[in-house]
């Protein structure tokens, strides 16, 4: 089974950028909101934006927000995806629809497609747990009840809204190579989908050592590309998982490989 999952940003705070920075100019300017917003050019939005960062004051940047669809991920990982807490969930309900037929998909990990006598116990536990399902259905029990053989495999598809800030909390945590392969992949899909549209903001997030270091630093904070590429060193001894700070931008490269693994 091929492992197919589709991450898109359907909706979001148009001006969220210059929303964020002009909030976070206004707790410091006497003046009314509409003269900073009006009169705020696009190097200041960034200068704002960047002082967010190196005071750890991200209040603002609650007020952009972003609603993605997953499709394809397993429950595994909406399971994971639903700990974090700040953002609002709408799941395809196993309570009602039926997951039969065409509708039966399970993401299979890697580690175990490849790897023939772990895959074939795997193959034959998810065809024992459909036959099962599809039993208790034809014997009229409700899918509510049916559904508690279903493998936690099982694909599903789900609705996220998070805001700026949890986005950055999420990203450090879930970009991580110390997360689980699938939810990573999710990860910096969505990090790639608020890139496209908002930059300034989300260059500067990513894994717990980028935005860990982005707190310290002094001089400003370093971008993601930055700290990847290995052409800016890192002041921080080591990072939250214990990377001594020379291994950060293998590090990062390895988490990102997820991309082009699941391509």
């Amino acid at each position: 089974m091929s492992i197919v999952i589709k991450v898109r940003l359907i909706k979001y705070t148009t001006d969220g950028e210059r929303l964020v920075a002009v909030s976070a100019k206004q707790t410091l300017s006497r003046k009314p909101f509409s003269y900073q917003w009006n009169k705020m050019s696009n190097d200041e939005v960034e200068v704002w934006i960047k002082e967010t960062l190196k005071r750890n004051h991200f209040s603002p940047w609650e007020h952009s927000v972003y609603t993605f669809v997953i499709e394809g991920c397993s429950r595994v990982c909406t399971h994971q995806l639903v700990r974090h807490r700040i953002a609002s969930y709408t799941q395809l309900s196993q309570r009602y629809a039926k997951m039969i037929g065409e509708y039966f998909k399970v993401v299979k990990p890697p580690r175990i497609a490849s790897r023939r006598e772990a895959e074939k116990l795997f193959d034959e536990a998810i065809k024992k747990a459909y036959e099962t399902y599809v039993k208790l259905l034809e014997m009229g029990i409700a899918p509510e009840d049916a559904r508690y053989v279903l493998p936690q495999g099982i694909s599903t598809k789900i609705v996220v809204t998070m805001n700026a800030r949890e986005l950055h909390h999420f990203f450090g945590l879930r970009m991580c190579l110390k997360a689980q392969w699938e939810i990573r992949y999710v990860a910096w899909k969505m990090w790639q989908e608020v890139m496209k549209i908002h930059p300034l903001l989300f260059k500067w997030a990513g894994p717990r050592c980028l935005t860990t270091e982005n707190i310290v630093r002094k001089g400003g904070p370093i971008t993601l590309e930055d700290a990847m590429s290995g052409n800016v060193s890192f002041t921080i001894d080591r990072c939250p998982e214990n990377i001594p700070k020379n291994q950060i931008p293998l590090c990062l490269r390895n988490a990102a490989k997820i991309l082009s693994e699941l391509k």
